[in-house]
């Protein structure tokens, strides 16, 4: 009897487990630009949307510009990709922005100003080292799907 007993609190303890492995992935990955067609495999998703979120990958604008040219770029890009999988700028939860100088920081922040709305997301700002190819800033967004 214990043994049924101890087999039937397994079989429960693992129930939700199993249920969840059965559920489908809602996991998509998104070009909006187009899927790369040089024949290499691509390294990483711009957008991907998952369980109601979209996560746009690091954008960076890489030939140069002033700071708040390549802010500009950075977050127009952000929309468009949003835009592209049925969301905005309004619907960001968190963003996360990389900077090559904490001295850019504050005209960064005057061109990211009022760029999603009324309710701006959670952020995250911290100067790195480098970021590829030369960029002075990346940014990086999760919004509601």
């Amino acid at each position: 009897m214990k043994s049924s007993r101890r087999n039937l609190l397994a079989a429960a303890a693992l129930a939700p487990a199993a249920a969840s492995a059965q559920k489908k992935s809602s996991r998509q990955s998104h070009w909006p630009k187009g899927r790369p067609t040089d024949g290499k495999k691509p390294l990483y998703s711009p957008v991907v949307t998952c369980n109601g979120f979209a996560f746009v990958s690091g954008t960076g604008k890489i030939d140069g510009g002033s700071i708040e040219e390549q802010t500009k770029y950075c977050l127009d890009s952000i929309e468009d990709s949003l835009k592209a999988v049925g969301s905005s700028m309004a619907k960001a939860v968190k963003c996360n922005v990389y900077l090559s100088d904490i001295n850019l920081y504050a005209p960064m922040n005057e061109v990211f100003r009022g760029r999603f709305g009324d309710n701006p997301p959670a952020r995250t700002t911290v100067a790195v080292a480098a970021i590829p190819f030369n960029c002075m800033v990346e940014i990086e967004v999760i919004a509601e799907a």
